[in-house]
C-alpha cells in the first residue's frame, strides 16, 4: 500500500460554506493523486488514539471480469431529483428550454426549483438538474417512512441481480483497504439493517456516468444518512480515453484520478464532487454505501411506521390501545 498525506486543511466549516451546491475544477485544487497502486490517502494530523486518519483509499484490479462493468454501461436513466449533486440553476440554460424564472418556475434553493401548476400555484416537489445517475437498492421513503426498493430496482430485476453482486467486492476492498473500520461498519448493519434490506454491509447503490456529452461533473455535496464509521465505496470503470473527472475533497485541495476497475473507500462526511470530464470516453461508477435511516432493529434502530395519509392502514382500534 502506497501512503499519501495531504498536506493542507482549509477547515471544515469555510470549505462547506465555500463549496456546498457547487461545481469544482481542477485548478481549484493542489494536488491530482493518479493512482497505479493500492493507495492511502491520509488527513494532515492523527487521531485522538494517535493513530492516522483517512480520507481514502484507493484498492486496484477488483472486479474479475466485465460483468458488473457491461451492465453499468447500459444504465441510460436520468435523475431530476439530486439536488445536493447536480449543480446550481441556471437561468440561461432554463431560459433555453423554455422556463422563465418567476412565470414558469422558483428557485427552491440555489440547486432546485418548483415549477408552475395549471391553477397557478406551486408545485410541492422541488427539482434539480437532471443527472445520468440512478438509485438502486432500497431507501426510506421521504413522504411515507416506510422502507422499499427504488422504482429502477422494481423495474429492473436482472441488472439489479448482477449489480447486487457489486457488495461482495466492494466488501473484499473495504476490508483490505482498513479492516478496523470496514468491520465496524458490517457489525452495524448486520445489528441493525433488517437482512432483507442489505447487499452485504450496504443497504443502497447510486450507479453515475459521466461524458462530456452528458454528465460532465458533480457538485460539491456531502452524503447524507451515511453511518458514523463515513466511509463509502465506490467501484470505477474507464471506457475510452478521457481527461477529468476526479473526485474530489476541496477541503484538501486533492483530486482522485482513479485507474479503471478500482474500488474508492473515502470519508464521504468530508465534501466532496467530481470536477469535469473532457474527451470521448467516459467513467462508470457506481457508489455503495450503508445508509443508517434503513436501521429498524438494534440500538439504532427506528420504526418502519408510515407517515402522514400511508399511515391510515397503520391506525390502531382500541382493542390495541388496551
Amino acid at each position: 500500500m502506497k501512503y499519501i498525506t495531504a498536506t493542507i486543511d482549509n477547515g471544515e466549516k469555510n470549505t462547506f460554506s465555500k463549496w456546498n451546491g457547487k461545481y469544482i475544477n481542477e485548478s481549484d485544487l493542489s494536488d491530482i493523486v493518479s493512482v497505479t497502486e493500492n493507495t492511502a490517502i491520509m488527513k494532515p494530523g492523527i487521531s485522538l488514539d494517535g493513530t492516522d486518519v483517512p480520507l481514502a483509499y484507493i484498492i486496484t484490479n477488483v472486479f474479475p471480469n466485465d460483468t458488473i462493468r457491461n451492465c453499468l454501461a447500459e444504465i441510460e436513466d436520468d435523475s431530476i431529483m439530486r439536488a445536493n449533486c447536480s449543480g446550481p440553476i441556471d437561468p440561461i440554460e432554463m431560459k433555453s428550454k423554455g422556463l422563465i424564472e418567476g412565470e414558469d418556475y422558483k428557485l427552491r434553493t440555489p440547486n432546485s426549483y418548483y415549477t408552475r401548476k395549471k391553477n397557478g400555484g406551486w408545485g410541492m416537489i422541488a427539482y434539480a438538474n437532471s443527472i445520468r445517475s440512478v438509485m438502486i437498492g432500497y431507501k426510506r421513503g421521504r413522504f411515507t417512512g416506510g422502507i422499499d426498493s427504488s422504482g429502477w430496482t422494481k423495474s429492473h430485476p436482472e441488472e439489479f441481480e448482477v449489480l447486487h453482486g457489486i457488495s461482495e467486492y466492494n466488501d473484499i476492498a473495504f476490508q483490505k483497504a482498513n479492516p478496523t473500520i470496514y468491520n465496524k461498519q458490517k457489525k452495524f448493519a448486520e445489528n441493525n439493517i433488517q437482512p432483507q434490506h442489505r447487499m452485504g454491509s450496504f443497504t443502497t447503490l447510486s450507479a453515475n456516468r459521466y461524458h462530456s456529452g452528458q454528465t460532465g461533473q458533480m457538485s460539491c455535496h456531502i452524503d447524507s444518512g451515511d453511518t458514523e464509521f463515513g466511509m463509502t465505496t465506490m467501484c470505477v470503470f474507464r471506457e475510452g480515453d478521457y481527461e477529468g473527472a476526479y473526485l474530489s475533497f476541496p477541503r484538501y485541495g486533492i483530486g482522485i484520478d482513479a485507474p479503471d476497475n478500482s474500488v474508492v473507500i473515502a470519508d464521504s462526511r468530508e465534501i466532496h464532487g467530481v470536477t469535469p470530464i473532457s474527451g470521448t470516453g467516459e467513467r462508470f461508477s457506481c457508489v455503495a454505501y450503508c445508509d443508517n435511516r434503513l436501521a429498524t432493529i438494534g440500538t439504532a434502530g427506528k420504526s418502519e411506521r408510515l407517515i402522514g395519509k400511508y399511515a391510515a392502514k397503520e391506525s390502531g382500534n382500541l382493542e390495541d390501545f388496551f
